[in-house]
């Protein structure tokens, strides 16, 4: 899933710029690894709508389901030959999978929202079983964002377990049930917090490859007798960028890159990952 995720923040980094140039870079560099990730993807999806659904799948997610498998499969027929229809598919497929992750999350942080009036439908036990499964859910997401939260999924277990002992007295459920609640947004702000870190420093590290690349092909364009006007534009979005990033300011900086890919495009320099 880490190259699922590098992908996508390049999207995000180049989305409003030109859909070809990453899905370019990629797949001129390894046209199968756009397969590799597609069914990686794949078989994370099939895993969570298991676990979340076993045999009653929602119908549709099913559909969305289908439809991202389908161009998976359609993926590795387009490949290595048709690098277009691959990329089409490819994003068909990951904009399926990312459809169903995000109904599936918004489904299960819903049993976070448990009250009193929810037990008269459903039993205390059930409901404190799918508020562990979500709990083990988002203990593994905060794992993977090296957040420390270790002690606090231990106040959770301990007041699931004292709750399970209290299946009669609705009230004190209801008080439980609200202090995991609180924890719980706080472990989520934790994550989301780290989440939002690394993906700013890895958004940093991609733009200042960019720009190391942009600053070699501005001097060869000196070299080449590129209107030297145009050179010091250059060298000014880059600074400008770098100043940007530094402030933590990456909208902004993605606005100016645009700008800055723009006139590399004007005087003979295209910009490609490497």
């Amino acid at each position: 899933m880490k190259k699922l995720a590098v992908f996508a923040i390049i999207v995000l980094i180049f989305g409003t710029i030109s859909p070809s140039l990453v899905g370019g870079a990629h797949a001129q560099n390894d046209p199968s690894i756009l397969l590799r990730i597609a069914v990686q993807a794949d078989k994370q999806i099939v895993n969570q709508l298991d676990g979340e659904y076993g045999d009653q799948i929602p119908n549709n997610l099913q559909i969305l389901y289908d439809k991202g498998h389908g161009a998976v499969y359609s993926l590795d027929e387009s490949l290595p030959n048709d690098i277009e229809k691959a990329k089409q598919d490819f994003l068909l497929a990951m904009n399926s999978f990312m459809q169903i992750s995000r109904t599936i999350s918004q489904s299960s942080e819903k049993v976070v929202a448990v009250t009193v009036s929810d037990t008269n439908s459903m039993t205390l036990s059930n409901e404190l079983d799918r508020l562990v499964k979500y709990v083990k859910s988002l203990e593994t997401i905060s794992k993977k964002y090296d957040v420390d939260t270790e002690s606090d999924f231990i106040k959770i277990y301990d007041l699931i377990q004292e709750l399970r002992k209290q299946t009669n007295d609705l009230d004190e459920a209801n008080i439980g049930i609200k202090k995991i609640k609180i924890i719980l947004d706080s472990i989520k702000n934790d994550i989301r917090e780290s989440a939002l870190e690394q993906r700013s420093d890895f958004i940093k590290q991609l733009f200042d490859r960019l720009l190391n690349q942009v600053d070699e092909k501005l001097t060869k364009a000196q070299d080449s007798g590129v209107d030297q006007t145009q050179i010091d534009k250059g060298h000014e979005l880059i600074l400008e960028i770098r100043q940007l990033l530094s402030k933590n300011q990456i909208n902004d900086a993605q606005v100016i890159f645009v700008e800055l890919k723009g006139l590399m495009e004007n005087i003979g320099y295209s910009i490609v990952i490497t």
